[in-house]
């Protein structure tokens, strides 16, 4: 299996800009990270290609964000926190109210948010499986199930 991820880089961070109006969002996302799904966004989603929309990291603070590829805009930021049994849950979610970078609104997250990180972590298992979106590499495994 090849594993194809574009990890987020130290290049990378160089390319994103925080979000400078970061509100909180009441409640927190439901949304539980098992061990393999922390790692995966640990290594990160960096730059692809202009259709991937999104680039993600895990800090090793346990934040994690999410920037609008093409941009490079921070949208999201949330906290990792551990549970029991090698189990993470997400807190203190925060998105971005900058009208020119974020059109949504605080009362529609965090169900966006988990909209998003889904998206991410499935493209993340995907490239890793040996998938690209526009089809297997040569010595892809077959495609994992989703996530969550």
């Amino acid at each position: 299996m090849a594993d194809l991820r574009p990890r987020f880089t130290d290049d990378d961070a160089h390319q994103v800009r925080p979000g400078p109006r970061l509100a909180a969002v009441p409640g927190s996302p439901g949304l539980v990270l098992d061990a393999d799904t922390r790692q995966l966004l640990a290594d990160g989603l960096g730059p692809f290609d202009m259709d991937m929309r999104w680039l993600a990291h895990l800090d090793e603070t346990n934040v994690l964000r999410l920037w609008r590829s093409w941009t490079g805009h921070q949208i999201y930021q949330a906290v990792v926190e551990p549970r029991a049994a090698g189990t993470w849950a997400i807190r203190d979610l925060t998105v971005e109210q900058e009208p020119d970078r974020y059109g949504g609104s605080v009362s529609a997250e965090p169900g966006e948010f988990e909209q998003v990180l889904i998206v991410v972590v499935n493209t993340l298992r995907h490239f890793r499986a040996g998938h690209t979106p526009y089809g297997p590499g040569p010595d892809a495994d077959p495609l994992p199930p989703p996530w969550p």
